[in-house]
């Protein structure tokens, strides 16, 4: 079942105002992580405790805006510009939020506690989980930089492959802040781990089991339990065998699948956008133009 911000951050003791959400996760196909784009207006946030890690960054700042912020007795104020980015952790209690000035747009991504406690069993660290991330905030970090941008990116033009991109997205992330930003020292882990790529066997299972579920929703979980390895070392192995990633493998055999069914002009738009895990039809026409050079139904008419 796939997870919406709402079951990502719970319920009443870390909601921001409904009115300054520029977009959301809410209506994609997304699992085990969430994200909203917002813009934040000067001024006062309620008291907040999240039931997740929560990672917000600024993606069009301001030098003139400071958060001021208290979680569990500790005080930080950061200046809002550009690539600043915050890190709250589960169970933290946000009790004193201010805005100095209007922050045009930023970017909350949710963590759900799975991917930190499967961390910990897989590199043997038993005391790591969600609440050992560090309540903190930078000028800029390049990697959450570079993965808050793909979330964006997502969010604002929807491709038929976003689901398993951003699931993956979501696992580097929290593997990354798990060896950056814990408060317990990780000399040896998921990082320093050599890449073994997926023998035959198993990239052939991985490869048949997408064959037969193309039009279906494809999750990290479903592709690492076919490969019988965890989320962390499945995405980056079948890189290593194939020479793409699992999102991209999947998006040019989706996008193959749209070619061919207007080739054949049985179906509507509308159906095939649905066939390729696209939420409308219009975010299929604006993903299929950008790749092919025109729309959809001027291929078909080409086609003919």
């Amino acid at each position: 079942m796939r997870d919406k911000v709402s079951d990502l951050i719970g319920d009443g003791r870390w909601k921001l105002p409904q009115g300054n959400l520029l977009s959301s996760s809410n209506d994609r196909r997304w699992s085990g992580v969430a994200a909203e784009k917002r813009r934040h207006s000067a001024g006062e946030v309620p008291e907040m405790i999240s039931d997740r890690t929560v990672i917000a960054l600024t993606l069009r700042g301001t030098s003139e805006a400071v958060i001021h912020r208290r979680g569990n007795g500790e005080r930080q104020a950061t200046t809002a510009v550009t690539g600043t980015f915050w890190l709250c952790p589960e169970g933290v209690a946000e009790d004193s939020i201010r805005i100095t000035a209007d922050i045009p747009e930023m970017l909350h991504i949710y963590l759900p506690r799975n991917p930190f406690t499967q961390l910990s069993l897989e590199d043997n660290y038993p005391d790591l989980d969600a609440t050992t991330i560090s309540y903190r905030s930078g000028s800029h970090d390049t990697l959450i930089a570079e993965i808050g941008h793909i979330f964006d990116s997502e969010l604002t033009r929807e491709t038929s492959s976003g689901k398993l991109l951003v699931e993956a997205a979501g696992v580097t992330l929290a593997a990354f802040l798990a060896h950056k930003y814990s408060c317990i020292s990780l000399s040896y882990g998921y990082h320093a781990q050599a890449i073994h790529a997926l023998d035959k066997k198993r990239l052939d299972r991985v490869r048949e089991f997408i064959d037969a579920n193309l039009d279906n929703d494809i999750s990290v979980d479903e592709l690492a339990g076919v490969a019988c390895l965890s989320k962390f070392h499945f995405i980056r192995a079948f890189k290593a065998a194939s020479g793409i990633s699992p999102h991209s493998y999947v998006s040019h055999l989706r996008l193959e699948r749209a070619k061919l069914l207007l080739r054949l002009g049985q179906i509507s738009l509308q159906d095939i956008a649905l066939t390729c895990r696209f939420s409308s039809q219009s975010n299929f026409t604006k993903a299929f133009r950008r790749v092919v050079g025109v729309p959809p139904g001027q291929y078909r008419q080409r086609s003919k």
